[in-house]
């Protein structure tokens, strides 16, 4: 998946701090999940050291296999282990009541958004956009001019 951001500033980690397009949102297929709506700045990375300055407008690449990982750790991955607890709280007591197996399977799930954070913070780096290209140069007179 294809984009287009503007840079906001480069970070001594190597990160590039960049802002969505507003016109960006009205298209994109995330916009449900997105966790950038009220703060649209987030980090990328820029392995090919392709030549940027503040302002720049940048293609950014996401691999589909990343979003499908971090959506199936999210979101698929907590509703399957939920009925798993459930189950094994219902092996383990079976003449319980309903309402201690159910928190079996909200404990699955719990240990579920466990992992997708530790994976998440784990891969942090793997998982951030990387810059392909400069769409569009912003000249330093036209930095000048706007402050």
């Amino acid at each position: 998946m294809y984009t287009v951001s503007q840079v906001k500033c480069m970070n001594a980690d190597g990160t590039v701090k960049v802002g969505c397009l507003t016109s960006a949102c009205s298209g994109c297929k995330a916009s449900l999940f997105c966790n950038t709506k009220d703060d649209n700045d987030y980090l990328v990375l820029n392995p090919e050291k392709v030549s940027i300055g503040v302002g720049d407008y940048v293609e950014l690449y996401m691999p589909p296999a990343k979003t499908i990982m971090s959506t199936v750790l999210v979101f698929a991955l907590p509703l399957a282990l939920f009925p798993v607890g459930y189950l094994l709280c219902k092996a383990i007591w079976p003449f319980q009541n309903e309402v201690i197996h159910a928190l079996g399977g909200l404990g699955c799930m719990a240990l579920a958004f466990g992992i997708a954070a530790i994976v998440s913070v784990r891969n942090k780096r793997r998982l951030m956009p990387v810059i392909t290209k400069v769409v569009a140069k912003v000249e330093d007179s036209e930095l000048t001019a706007k402050e």
